[in-house]
């Protein structure tokens, strides 16, 4: 198998590897984690969620560089390392699985440029990407080599790396926001197929984990605001006290709770949709590989408004599947030896931070 799909653009030199701060950005926040081993146990050292003006980033595209540089100096002040690892928004970046004739490992980068604008809709001049070779090459009679590949636009990422490095950052790796997710709620070791749908403020993630690998990858621009949103629009409120009546009241179907969960309905409903329309393609055009049946085993809820009450519970109804929420800390702590400051609840919005963190172990 190979390591998870874009792992790194620029490689860490031995000497940086350290424990450095994850910072997952997106449009509305820039969350942070820094990870200390202490007597062979992982501490929390620092965290924290800030908020981002609206307008700064959208739909993962920096908009107004010179405020977000100033928001970003005053993070830096704020975290006091500069070292970071850094997400990347996956609505912008392309994977794609490639085979190619056989060639020397040091040969791959090379032949994988020159067929790149196949497989994505931009040149090899244009884009920065990275790969993995596959170890058990699937349906592969020809002895050729696959690969998974995934690919950001270079002008996204000068973006990034040039508002980081003014406002006081080193940025030492780039990573797939996804690619982190996995690594923070999948548990290690774990082979068997898996979506993980990252519902987050603005926009739903869907992402199939199987054999180590992120295979796919699909984005919407449905989250949790647009449920708070639904219940402000019909019932006359205002955008917080919506969102205090949405985490209060949740999404549960019961005479009591009805015209909430009436509200509720066509959002999630959409999201329902989506997913169930990503597995029925997974279970019937790509499950199959040498080793049999690789159908998706069940959906591993992250984000905010992922553990909002009934909507797990609504989702393993509608698609006759095992729902549950991410533990983010499944692969960092034992309740037993620590117990984080950030709760389980509140954990769900740092993942992504979560896995960028736990990369540089």
């Amino acid at each position: 198998m190979s390591s998870s799909v874009f792992q790194k653009i620029f490689p860490v030199p031995k000497y940086l590897q350290m424990p450095t701060v994850g910072l997952d950005i997106s449009d509305l926040s820039a969350k942070y984690v820094q990870l200390k081993k202490k007597n062979g146990v992982f501490v929390v050292e620092k965290f924290n969620n800030k908020a981002i003006a609206k307008g700064l980033i959208e739909n993962g595209e920096i908009i107004q560089k010179e405020k977000l540089v100033e928001f970003l100096k005053a993070l830096r002040e704020e975290i006091g390392s500069e070292h970071v690892i850094v997400s990347l928004p996956e609505e912008k970046g392309f994977i794609s699985r490639i085979e190619l004739p056989a060639v020397k490992d040091e040969e791959v980068r090379g032949a994988l440029e020159l067929q790149l604008e196949n497989y994505i809709p931009i040149s090899g001049y244009d884009a920065v990407f990275d790969y993995g070779i596959l170890e058990n090459n699937l349906h592969n009679k020809k002895n050729n080599i696959i690969v998974d590949l995934t690919a950001f636009p270079a002008t996204l990422i000068n973006d990034y790396r040039d508002v980081l490095t003014e406002a006081g950052f080193k940025p030492l790796v780039f990573e797939m926001e996804t690619s982190a997710l996995a690594r923070a709620v999948v548990k290690k070791g774990e082979s068997a197929t898996q979506m993980i749908v990252d519902f987050g403020k603005t926009r739903t993630s869907f992402i199939i984990n199987s054999n180590h690998n992120i295979q796919f990858t699909s984005t919407i621009n449905v989250g949790g605001d647009s449920l708070t949103n639904a219940i402000a629009k019909d019932f006359g409120v205002d955008f917080f006290e919506a969102e205090r009546i949405k985490k209060e009241y949740g999404f549960i179907k019961s005479k009591e709770y009805e015209k909430f969960f009436n509200s509720l309905l066509p959002t999630v409903g959409v999201i329902n949709d989506e997913m169930n329309r990503h597995i029925n393609f997974w279970n019937t055009h790509m499950s199959a590989t040498e080793k049999g049946d690789n159908h998706i085993k069940k959906i591993i809820l992250s984000g905010g408004d992922s553990s909002l009450t009934g909507f797990s519970e609504f989702l393993s109804y509608q698609l006759r599947m095992p729902v549950e929420i991410a533990n983010p800390w499944i692969n960092i702590v034992n309740f037993d030896e620590y117990i984080p400051e950030i709760d389980l609840e509140e954990s769900l919005a740092y993942s992504v931070a979560l896995g960028l963190a736990l990369r540089s172990f």
